[in-house]
């Protein structure tokens, strides 16, 4: 891993162990799926970010079967509401747990696709924005 993903990583295991909420857990992964899709959608498209999260998700699923209703959310955009609610209903460490494995079936997915150093640079403004201290938006209706 690069060292831009454990920075991510290591705001969601912060979560985990600090015996948050899941519900916190889920809006800081959210966060992070909103800073990402951001940074790559006007490179890769909706479309092509939309494919690599669902890919994502379907592998990530194997290890956390929770994941499979956002899986079968996403159709060509991003719909991180989803997510959002699924994470919410877990165990605070299962959540932490789920949202990291995600976040790094995405990256070695698109490192495959395009590369490790340009992976980091791409993603370098999602790890500055999310540890940069700001709270994450709480989008729980």
């Amino acid at each position: 891993m690069p060292d831009e993903a454990p920075s991510t990583k290591a705001i969601l295991a912060q979560l985990a162990t600090n015996g948050d909420h899941a519900a916190q857990a889920a809006s800081v992964a959210v966060t992070i799926w909103s800073a990402i899709d951001l940074a790559l959608a006007p490179i890769v498209g909706q479309r092509g970010f939309a494919a690599l999260y669902k890919r994502s998700l379907q592998l990530t699923g194997v290890d956390f079967p929770c994941l499979a209703t956002v899986q079968d959310a996403v159709v060509q955009v991003a719909e991180f509401s989803v997510l959002h609610a699924v994470l919410s209903q877990q165990e605070n460490p299962t959540a932490a747990a789920a949202s990291v494995a995600l976040l790094g079936n995405f990256h070695d997915l698109l490192t495959k696709l395009i590369g490790r150093s340009l992976t980091d640079r791409l993603l370098r403004s999602v790890c500055e924005t999310t540890s940069s201290g700001r709270p994450a938006q709480d989008i729980s209706l």
